[in-house]
């Protein structure tokens, strides 16, 4: 088993955007986020507004697939990171 560490979610945060290039965009349910697993992007809390325009939530972060990142493509310290344990 291995763990997917994700960004502390913002309280009106319901939905995930995941940004792969320039075009290419994933939007799921918080809770569906392991879906994201071993997909590299740019990743960013938000909610729908209308059922179909997302409002982004707080800061934009990269996503290596399995952990979020720094500006300088370190991991975060899992302080205040949320956890969810993943099948390989």
């Amino acid at each position: 088993m291995s763990e997917l560490i994700f960004p502390k979610a913002d309280k009106k945060a319901t939905h995930v955007r995941l940004t792969v290039g320039k075009y290419k965009k994933a939007i799921v349910l918080l809770k569906d986020r392991d879906t994201l697993k071993g997909v590299r992007g740019s990743y960013q809390h938000g909610y729908l507004e209308a059922r179909r325009i997302f409002k982004p939530v707080g800061e934009s972060y990269t996503w290596d697939g399995f952990t979020y990142m720094d500006k300088n493509g370190k991991p975060y310290a899992k302080n205040g990171a949320g956890t969810l344990p993943v099948k390989k």
